[in-house]
């Protein structure tokens, strides 16, 4: 009987180690605000796709990159193919979404073609849009 408590008490610990938060709302937006919601969706739009892409080429993924994303978002499609000729990645905004892909565990050529995707550059024009109507 102890070692059953020493055993559920190790899975306890590692299940709780292995939650982390859920993105991060917009801080510009007030929490309830529905464009938190919508653009949410649209991050893990991209992290549904990423994981998708992986797994085709047989990239192996680290974590769970879709960790408090809504499960509807996975039925999105997003085009995170890399374009030709994209903006480079700069500070603010699409710094810290290209950062929060690598902190879910997307590597970082995965990060990089995503981040002069459509998807990327929609995402950060929806938010730049959304915000200016603040």
């Amino acid at each position: 009987m102890r070692s059953f408590k020493s055993a559920m008490l190790v899975f306890g610990l590692l299940a709780a180690c292995a939650q982390t938060a859920p993105i991060a709302p917009q801080p510009d937006l007030p929490p309830d605000d529905p464009r938190q919601a919508e653009l949410l969706s649209s991050e893990c739009t991209i992290y549904f796709a990423a994981v998708a892409r992986m797994e085709a080429d047989g990239i192996d993924v680290s974590g769970n990159p879709t960790r408090g994303c809504p499960p509807e978002a996975a039925g999105v499609s997003a085009d995170i193919n890399a374009m030709i000729s994209v903006p480079s990645v700069t500070g603010g905004y699409p710094q810290t979404l290209y950062d929060r892909m690598l902190s879910r565990g997307i590597p970082v050529e995965v990060a990089n073609d995503i981040s002069r995707s459509k998807a990327f550059w929609d995402l950060v024009a929806k938010r730049d849009s959304l915000l200016a109507d603040f």
